[in-house]
């Protein structure tokens, strides 16, 4: 049967597979009818489906497989045989066969002389009688192997020739399996998969400097080994390169084509010179199937005539595009099965894999599959770099192709009309790119991604020198007016508005812009909710990213709602584990440990680390998160050996999973001194402190964030340890690297003052200290709100300076507003009320109200004795504040309890 031919540009061609994939899962009484439907207006392209339709592919596998027999008949009586179980191969006994392909049969063999113990592949050409040829390929393989030696190429160990003149290769036996298939079964997620992928590059380079092109770059000739090493097999058509670069012609005969389709190059398809560039071409074709599940191109050996023009003229689609193009819906309202393996082996929705894929990864997987040679990378070794940039979130190599290209590619394609008229090329050009801003319909066929892109490069194109005529223009006024036109441009587009909201409001988050962050995301979770039709859990996802930023602003009920929420919907989606599960339960143990409800944090904690760990390797980095989480709740309830673990595990699986220079190795290593400082091991925390600090340096240099808060840390033990002058000097860096960073109405610059200020209060710079707390009282009360924990913080510090200031009375307002906000969120026996209650009972102690002191201070001691050990700082304080209490009622018995050396005047948390 002909089939009907039509102009297939990348767009008609990637709506011609998705109408005859739908079609082809519909019975057959019903498919005139849905491509009536789906065709309407386009009678061509339904004719064209229809015919592709009516191929009888069960006819072609029946001729196919009598060719198939009559071939193997004939080759019977050509002498082939089979090397059966048992025989030997030089000093090999042959055990199984393991493999087979064009040029040859590959058995497993162990040694058979007693010599050593060894289990190899042996491989032996079949058909030679039928094709001589082949025998002088293998040769060529056997001296191919023997120059290569690299730990992701499979050793050549010896080679020889059979009795009957059969040649033989004794190889490196690999247990192992396809890559594609190792990715699947493992679950890999997209950078473990890229990580994997980079390794194979390695190999293919070195191949590349001992001048040889592999020229069959596919999965089964990539195996990966239970321990995740890369191993290539098969240079059985592989050729060596001469010095210009081009692949040598004797190993293969003249008018022959032996390549598998699906990964041809165009130029192995059009019989041109093979370069390095070739197996390039190829590595993009097998990163595109380890990405997407598929591969850039749907070719059938049944229609043999169509593969030159698929793979020479039809530009493939963005990874992105065709997760998104396998993973819509049929007409059932189901996921094909095939989508859903692919969604389940790489752990994402496919909402969150598609954007998971656009922009770099896009980009460099289509500079890998460029049709002509030298627009590809210039080597292998290029390919990987780009790989490993975008893995380390630097600016990669590969660009989008410009409209400019587009363009000549359609009129390569069109020269016949085009030559008609010069001038009309020129204007086509022109048509072409000015369209692609300006019209609707072109930009609603590309990709969300580039929109996105474009949309934010012209909000960051503001700040060139150009265009701001001198101004000076902050990243927030960036963020102002990019949120503003957000709203004003894209309501024609809500996917990308409530894309970009939820972009900016993340932003607005790190920058400790609360207020702002959660007006967008607030903006964006309607949208997604009320607008459009969420399929893939996105309103569970905005949900879970808006509960977080109201945490910061201490609207726990409010996060707790929507985590709740949150969970709901993913389970009803997603089942009962899934990665979006486990990040709400995390997102829940910290509002439970924010609001001192120890258990639920830690039952949530461990719930989420048991998912993320059941859920495979791809998620270490989360379970080193709800480790560092549970070992901070398990603080709190003072177990500190089991928080001591589960730090040190937190640290291990971070630098087996992402090296030894992830910035989180920082964060963990001050929490870890956090830990010692509880333990009162004061010498080891000081150490380790110090020890984070270098590490942060070394990783996120003098001014990041992070090395802020190391440095407060360390502030704060220096202060307990009473080393004021180099407590100072801590705080006040800390100051400097926290204003560099966020300006100076961050929360962080806030808690800097008040450390700085609890500080002063103790060296009896009490003005001073006054100040740098109400400097931060304001601080917190323009960003976080007048509810916030951390305003009850500073109010109690500020108490606690007005007591020891002899302004008692003015203390009182404070601390009563301060209590307010405390019991808002804590319980009686919550270390944060009990600090405040006891600046409370020492405020009333020096007002005269001494019966209402004496429970305060007797009832908070009991909580931070039992929190802290009995000689803590704040602990010999409160019983210092009681000695007083009880001297001044009368009552010397009572205070002599509470004997103690004399300490320092109330310095709370």
């Amino acid at each position: 049967m002909s089939l009907k031919t039509v102009d297939l540009t990348p767009a008609r061609w990637a709506r011609v597979e998705e109408l005859f994939d739908a079609a082809a899962e519909l019975p057959e009484s019903e498919r005139d009818a849905y491509l009536q439907s789906a065709c309407q207006g386009d009678p061509e392209l339904r004719a064209y489906i229809k015919s592709l339709l009516k191929t009888d592919l069960a006819q072609v596998t029946v001729i196919e497989d009598a060719i198939r027999g009559a071939l193997g008949k004939a080759m019977d009586g050509l002498g082939e045989r089979d090397h059966g179980a048992g025989e030997r191969v030089g000093p090999y006994r042959i055990e199984r066969t393991i493999g087979a392909g064009g040029m040859g049969v590959v058995y497993l063999a162990e040694r058979d002389d007693k010599q050593f113990e060894q289990q190899v592949a042996i491989k032996l050409v079949r058909q030679r009688l039928l094709d001589p040829e082949v025998e002088h390929r293998l040769v060529a393989e056997r001296q191919i192997l023997a120059d290569l030696d690299h730990p992701n190429i499979a050793r050549l160990f010896d080679g020889g020739t059979m009795p009957d003149g059969t040649p033989y290769l004794v190889m490196e036996y690999i247990d192992g399996v396809p890559i594609d298939d190792y990715c699947d079964q493992n679950c890999l997620d997209i950078a473990a998969r890229l990580r994997l992928f980079r390794t194979v590059c390695t190999a293919i380079h070195y191949a590349h400097q001992n001048l040889v092109v592999h020229r069959d770059i596919k999965p089964s000739n990539i195996l990966v080994t239970p321990e995740g090493v890369p191993k290539l097999l098969d240079f059985g058509i592989a050729r060596l390169l001469d010095a210009s670069g081009d692949a040598t012609a004797g190993i293969t005969r003249e008018g022959a084509v032996i390549l598998t389709p699906e990964n041809a190059a165009p130029e192995q398809v059009r019989g041109e010179p093979i370069t390095t560039a070739t197996d390039t071409y190829a590595l993009g074709v097998l990163l595109y199937r380890l990405l997407t599940g598929c591969p850039p191109y749907q070719v059938s050996m049944s229609r043999p005539t169509e593969i030159p023009a698929i793979i020479c003229d039809v530009e493939p689609m963005a990874p992105s595009q065709k997760v998104r193009q396998l993973t819509r819906p049929l007409p059932s309202g189901n996921l094909a099965p095939d989508a859903r393996a692919v969604l389940a082996s790489r752990g994402l929705a496919a909402d969150r894999l598609a954007r998971r894929l656009q922009g770099d990864v896009d980009n460099i997987v289509l500079m890998a599959l460029r049709k002509e040679p030298q627009r590809r990378y210039r080597t292998v070794n290029e390919f990987a770099g780009d790989i490993e940039r975008h893995l380390s979130s630097h600016p990669v190599l590969a660009r989008a192709d410009t409209w400019h290209y587009r363009t000549s590619r359609f009129v390569r394609r069109h020269v016949a009309a085009v030559s008609m008229a010069a001038t009309l090329s020129v204007l086509l050009v022109m048509f072409a790119v000015t369209t692609s801003v300006q019209n609707k319909r072109i930009a609603e066929q590309r990709d969300t991604a580039l929109e996105i892109s474009a949309f934010l490069e012209d909000i960051f194109r503001e700040p060139d020198p150009g265009n701001a005529r001198g101004a000076s223009i902050t990243a927030r006024e960036i963020l102002e007016k990019g949120a503003g036109r957000i709203s004003s441009q894209l309501g024609d587009r809500p996917a990308i508005q409530a894309t970009l909201m939820s972009t900016i409001g993340r932003v607005y988050y790190n920058l400790g812009e609360y207020d702002q962050s959660v007006e967008l995301l607030q903006e964006s979770l309607r949208i997604r909710r009320d607008v459009l039709n969420d399929q893939e859990g996105e309103v569970a996802v905005t949900k879970n990213e808006l509960a977080a930023t109201l945490m910061e602003k201490a609207e726990f009920d409010e996060a707790l709602r929507l985590l709740n929420e949150a969970i709901d919907e993913n389970r009803q989606l997603k089942g009962a584990r899934n990665p979006d599960l486990a990040s709400n339960y995390f997102h829940v143990a910290e509002v439970y440990q924010a609001t001192g409800n120890i258990e639920q944090a830690e039952e949530y904690a461990r719930n989420s680390i048991d998912m993320f760990t059941s859920l495979g390797g791809q998620h270490d980095m989360e379970v080193a998160e709800g480790k560092n989480l549970l070992a901070r709740i398990l603080q709190r309830r003072n177990a500190l050996d089991e928080a001591d673990v589960l730090l040190r595990d937190a640290i291990d699986l971070v630098e087996r999973t992402s090296g030894s220079d992830h910035p989180l190795l920082a964060y963990y290593s001050q929490n870890y001194a956090v830990l010692l400082q509880s333990k009162g091991e004061l010498d080891k925390a000081e150490a380790t402190y110090y020890e984070a600090i270098s590490i942060t340096r070394k990783i996120l240099g003098d001014d990041h964030s992070l090395l802020g808060g190391s440095l407060v840390m360390l502030g704060r033990l220096l202060h307990t340890r009473e080393e004021f002058d180099e407590a100072e000097i801590a705080f006040r860096d800390a100051l400097r690297v926290h204003r560099n960073a966020h300006g100076e109405t961050h929360p962080f610059v806030g808690y800097d003052k008040v450390s700085l200020g609890m500080l002063l209060h103790d060296m009896d710079k009490l003005d001073e200290a006054e100040q740098q707390i109400r400097e931060a009282l304001g601080i917190y009360e323009q960003s976080l709100g007048a509810e916030h924990q951390y305003i009850a913080s500073a109010l109690t510090a500020l108490c606690a300076i007005m007591n020891d200031a002899g302004r008692a009375d003015e203390g009182r307002e404070l601390i009563e507003r301060a209590l307010t906000i405390r019991r808002k969120d804590y319980d009686e026996k919550h270390p944060l009320l009990a600090s405040t209650l006891s600046v409370a009972g020492r405020n009333l102690a020096l007002l005269g109200d001494n019966e209402v002191a004496e429970p305060l201070l007797r009832d908070s001691l009991n909580v931070l004795q039992e929190q802290d050990g009995t000689d803590s700082q704040r602990v010999r304080r409160i019983r210092g504040w009681l000695r007083e209490l009880y001297a001044a009622m009368g009552q010397p018995e009572r205070a002599e309890r509470y004997r103690e050396s004399p300490v320092a005047a109330a310095k709370p948390e």
